[in-house]
């Protein structure tokens, strides 16, 4: 049985520049349940798990919450867990009816007993390395505030897991972090990568569907109020591109959320007030016609990108190639960067960890990268 150990976490404000920097509690000193949302994914939860309890810093538990599945996912968990009896714990709940991405997400965690929780969607995996190297760089962190939560770098791989380029966003160092905060940016993290402390989920009040398919960088913000929001510029994550991912199919709710976010981000940074969903699109639809007209081009252009690659990538050439086509006529800018970050991944082509090798790949580092702008834009690659 996992225990929970409360202890009062230092308060950023209460660190000063010149005092002696504290040591903050890591996750080897305490539990590590990893949170695992589902929905018909029977055919791909199996590598996620297998990736995690392959870990040489293993989690005590597995919680694969599910969102009412009927694709026989409930029964490939339990036997999984079954044939791991006395290593990782793998537990297993569901909602009683299909309620969302945010409600497994809260479940999940809501069950979970570590005192340490790190997300991992079921389409996605791990390096075997993940959490051992997440757990060494909080041990080492000396950094002016405390770590809220910790993501990584990562690689785009195809449906049947062949890497296909580097995936890069947010801050690497509290100085981007504090940026970030100042100028009042949204934090981009790979969500399947991220590590936190179960009391500072309950403090921000969990996943939110404030912002729609937004959700995830919603949550990263509010994390980055109780302390450091950063990547490591290691490539620890495999983040799965494919038809029917919620990247596409929600784009353009999640696109409309993130522009919110981001106007609430920058009237916080500015000491302004918030603005609700009917007020942002009130003030959207009467913006002038060219600023609508451009900011419609522009996400149409990150819609074909978005759906492009991941069709090219999973061998639609055609369709996919046309896609492309569109993205470079509506943003051209775009789909250059992309080529570029291709080019940069080809030497770290691959297979990512499958459910039937024996051990995992190691990841090798990714490229060092400022921050992303708003777009998020090396994590679409």
């Amino acid at each position: 049985m996992l225990k929970r150990h409360p202890q009062r976490m230092p308060n950023p404000r209460e660190v000063r520049r010149g005092q002696a920097t504290p040591t903050w509690a890591s996750p080897e000193s305490a539990s590590i349940s990893v949170v695992v949302p589902t929905f018909n994914d029977v055919g791909r939860i199996g590598d996620a798990l297998t990736s995690i309890v392959n870990q040489t810093l293993p989690p005590a538990e597995i919680v694969v919450s599910d969102d009412g599945s009927d694709d026989g996912t409930e029964q490939l968990v339990r036997e999984f867990g079954a044939a791991r009896t006395g290593h990782v714990s793998v537990r297993y709940v569901r909602l009683p009816s299909r309620s969302g991405v945010v409600a497994a997400r809260n479940l999940g965690i809501s069950v979970a007993q570590g005192e340490w929780i790190a997300n991992c969607d079921s389409d996605d995996v791990w390096a075997s390395a993940k959490l051992e190297r997440q757990a060494s760089f909080i041990r080492s962190w000396r950094g002016r505030q405390r770590i809220a939560l910790l993501g990584t770098h990562g690689y785009n791989m195809n449906d049947a897991g062949r890497v296909i380029s580097p995936a890069v966003m947010g801050p690497t160092t509290e100085d981007d972090y504090d940026s970030l905060r100042r100028s009042g940016g949204v934090f981009y993290v790979i969500h399947s990568s991220v590590l936190f402390r179960r009391s500072d989920f309950s403090a921000v009040g969990g996943y939110s569907t404030e912002y729609g398919a937004a959700d995830d960088f919603d949550f990263f913000c509010r994390m980055a109020e109780l302390g450091v929001v950063i990547n490591m510029p290691e490539a620890l994550v495999y983040y799965r591109k494919r038809a029917g991912s919620v990247q596409l199919a929600r784009f353009w709710d999640q696109r409309q959320g993130v522009l919110r976010l981001a106007e609430n981000q920058r009237r916080r940074a500015a000491g302004e007030a918030h603005v609700g969903r009917d007020e942002f699109a009130a003030q959207l639809a009467s913006a002038p016609v060219w600023g609508r007209f451009r900011r419609r081009k522009q996400a149409l252009g990150m819609y074909y990108y978005r759906s492009g690659t991941a069709n090219t990538a999973n061998g639609r050439l055609a369709r996919g190639g046309v896609e492309l086509l569109l993205a470079s006529i509506m943003d051209g800018a775009r789909v250059r960067a992309g080529l570029r970050n291709a080019v940069r991944g080809r030497s770290s082509r691959g297979t990512a960890p499958h459910q039937s090798e024996s051990r995992a790949v190691e990841a090798s580092p990714a490229p060092r990268s400022a921050h992303a702008g708003a777009s998020g834009a090396t994590g679409d690659e």
